[in-house]
C-alpha cells in the first residue's frame, strides 16, 4: 500500500510540475468540430400571428357580442369561429329575485340560516339562472384580422389560436407534461445521544429514618429528514394555478402531469416542469474510502496533522477546516481536502493523503466504494458484524426428567454504517450530508446468579457517532477522522512461572494505536443539469 500511494503520488506531482511550466496561449486553435450535445428547447411565442387568415376587417357598430363578432368574421373572412364552453360561460350570469313569503327560519347557534332550510321556506320562488354572452362595448376596429383578435385577447382574456382550420376562443386549455424521475418517499434520521442514571438508597433499618436519591443526566441531538417528492410538487402546482378555476392531476405511477388552466399559467408550468426534470436528474459518484492507520510508536499519541499538511502542500494539494488551514493542528475531525486541479486531480486526492499518511504508520484500506445517485436521494453504506450471545438462560426442574436448560440467543450488530445525503446546486457545488456511527467489536461479559441457575451474556461496546453537513466544490474531498482506538498486547514466556525473571522467563509486549480516517469524494457525472 505504501509503495502504491508513494508511486501516485510521484505522478500526481509529475503533473503538477508539468502544469506549471506549461503556459497556454489565450488563442487556441482546432481542428476538430466543436458540437453541444446539449439539446436546446424551442421557445413556446404563444399566438403566432401569420396562422391567422390575412383578411381586412371592419366593426363599426358598437355593442357586439362575442358570438355576433364571430358571425362577422365568418361572413367576412370566410373562417368558422368557435367559442369553448368556458369562453361563453364568462358572461354575466342573471336571475329573478322574489320577496320570501312566511316568516324565516331560525338562525343556528353562530347566527346564520341554513340553505336548505332557506330553500324550504321560499315555497315556489323561481331561481332559474340565465347566461348572457360577453358584450365588447366601444369596440371599434378597421384593419387585419389577427390585430382585432389581438384587441378580444386583451379584454376578455380569451385565448384565440387556429383549430382544425377553424378560430377557436378558449379561456382554458389542457396540457400534458411528464417527470422524468421516479417518486421517492424518504425518511431519514440521524441522532447523537448520550446520557447517565445513578441512584442511590439506604434505610435505618427499624427506624424510620431513610435517605434516597436519584440522578440522571442526557444530551440527544436528532436530524430528522422526511420528504415526498410528489407531495412536494403537489403543493407548488396548486399555488401556480388560477384560483376556482386550474386543475390538475399528478400520477404517482407514471409520473404524467395534466393541467387545465390559461395558456399563461400553462407556460409557467411547463418551465417549472423542465426546471425539475433538470435538477432531479443531475447524478453524482459518491466515492467512499475507509483508511485505517496504525502506528506502534510509544511517543506518538496519534496522527500529527501538521505533517499530514506540509506533505500535501509540497505535492500540490491543501487540507482545510471551517477556520482555514490547518498547518498548526496535531488533530483533526472534519476536513476539506483541496486536491490539485487539470490532469493531476485524479491523483491529488485519496492517493496523495493516503502517501502522507503512510508517513506516519501502516495504511490500510479498510473497504472502498462507489455509489451513483440522483439529485436528493440517500446512499446507504454499511460494513457490519453480528455477533451471537446468550441473552437469556432458564432451568426447569421435573419430577421425571430432571434438569433442562433453556438458552436464549441474541444478536447484536457493531460495525460502520453511513448514510450520504447529496445536494447538487446549480453551479456544481454538492452540499453533503453525513450521518455516521461507529461501534466497536462487542466485548462479552459473563454473568452466572450464585446458585447456579441462570447464565446470560452481556455485550458491551463503544459507539461513536456523528452528523455533519458540508459544502464542496469541484475537486474537493470530505475528511472525517479522530476515531482512535489503542490496542495493548503483552506476551509471557518461561518455564513453571511465564514472565518470572528469576525462572528464565520474560515478557514482551507492544501498544499501538490505530486511527480510522474516512474519505468523501463526490464526483459529478455528465448530465450536471
Amino acid at each position: 500500500m505504501s509503495r502504491s500511494a508513494q508511486a501516485s503520488g510521484d505522478i500526481a506531482r509529475g503533473h503538477v510540475s508539468e502544469q506549471m511550466r506549461s503556459s497556454q496561449g489565450t488563442l487556441v486553435w482546432t481542428d476538430k468540430p466543436w458540437v453541444n450535445l446539449k439539446a436546446v428547447p424551442t421557445v413556446s411565442h404563444g399566438m403566432q400571428k401569420d396562422t391567422f387568415p390575412d383578411c381586412q376587417i371592419t366593426l363599426a357598430r358598437d355593442g357586439l357580442t362575442l358570438p355576433e363578432i364571430g358571425e362577422r368574421i365568418t361572413a367576412l373572412c370566410g373562417i368558422r369561429v368557435i367559442f369553448s364552453p368556458d369562453a361563453l360561460a364568462m358572461g354575466q350570469s342573471v336571475g329573478t329575485t322574489q320577496a320570501m313569503k312566511g316568516p324565516l327560519p331560525a338562525p343556528d347557534d353562530n347566527g346564520r340560516i341554513p340553505l336548505d332550510q332557506l330553500g324550504a321556506a321560499a315555497g315556489t320562488i323561481s331561481t332559474g339562472v340565465a347566461s348572457t354572452p360577453v358584450m365588447m362595448n366601444g369596440l371599434r376596429w378597421q384593419g387585419k384580422l389577427s390585430g382585432l383578435l389581438d384587441m378580444i385577447a386583451a379584454r376578455t382574456g380569451l385565448t384565440p389560436r387556429m383549430d382544425n382550420g377553424a378560430i377557436l376562443f378558449s379561456l382554458l386549455e389542457t396540457r400534458t407534461f411528464q417527470f422524468t424521475f421516479l417518486n421517492t418517499n424518504i425518511t431519514s434520521n440521524a441522532s447523537v445521544t448520550s446520557g447517565s442514571t445513578s441512584s442511590m438508597g439506604t434505610s435505618g433499618g427499624s427506624s424510620t429514618s431513610a435517605v434516597s436519591g436519584d440522578s440522571s443526566s442526557s444530551q440527544q441531538t436528532t436530524v430528522d429528514q422526511s420528504r415526498n417528492v410528489y407531495d412536494d410538487m403537489k403543493k407548488t402546482l396548486e399555488t401556480m394555478l388560477t384560483p376556482q378555476k386550474g386543475r390538475f392531476w399528478l400520477s404517482a405511477s407514471t409520473g404524467t402531469l395534466t393541467v387545465t388552466d390559461t395558456p399563461a399559467v400553462l407556460n409557467s408550468i411547463a418551465t417549472y416542469v423542465d426546471q425539475q426534470n433538470r435538477q432531479m436528474n443531475r447524478q453524482v459518484r459518491l466515492n467512499v474510502q475507509v483508511l485505517s492507520v496504525s502506528t506502534s510508536r510509544k511517543e506518538q499519541l496519534g496522527l500529527d496533522w501538521n505533517i499530514v499538511y506540509k506533505s500535501l502542500r509540497s505535492a500540490g494539494a491543501s487540507l482545510n477546516n471551517v477556520s482555514g488551514d490547518i498547518a498548526n493542528a496535531t488533530s483533526a475531525s472534519v476536513s476539506i481536502l483541496d486536491s490539485a486541479t487539470g490532469s493531476a486531480a485524479k491523483f491529488a486526492g485519496s492517493s496523495l493523503l493516503i502517501k502522507a499518511l503512510s508517513e506516519q504508520g501502516d495504511v490500510s484500506v479498510v473497504t472502498s466504494q462507489g455509489s451513483v445517485t440522483t439529485n436528493l436521494t440517500p446512499v446507504p453504506i454499511q460494513m457490519a458484524d453480528q455477533t451471537v450471545f446468550v441473552a437469556g438462560s432458564a432451568t426447569t426442574t421435573t419430577t421425571d426428567v430432571g434438569a433442562t436448560t433453556t438458552l436464549t440467543p441474541g444478536m447484536i450488530t457493531t460495525g460502520f454504517n453511513m448514510t450520504l445525503l447529496p445536494l447538487i446546486q446549480d453551479d456544481g457545488d454538492v452540499q453533503l450530508q453525513v450521518a455516521f456511527n461507529l461501534s466497536d467489536p462487542p466485548t462479552i461479559r459473563n454473568f452466572t446468579s450464585k446458585d447456579g441457575n441462570s447464565y446470560i451474556e452481556m455485550p458491551y461496546t463503544k459507539l461513536r457517532s456523528l452528523s455533519q453537513k458540508t459544502n464542496l466544490r469541484a475537486g474537493q474531498a470530505l475528511v472525517l477522522t479522530g476515531f482512535d482506538q489503542s490496542n495493548t498486547r503483552m506476551t509471557k514466556s518461561g518455564t513453571f512461572t511465564p514472565g518470572n525473571f528469576l525462572l528464565g522467563g520474560g515478557r514482551d509486549g507492544d501498544d499501538s494505536r490505530s486511527t480510522l480516517v474516512i474519505i468523501i469524494t463526490p464526483e459529478l457525472m455528465g448530465n450536471g443539469g
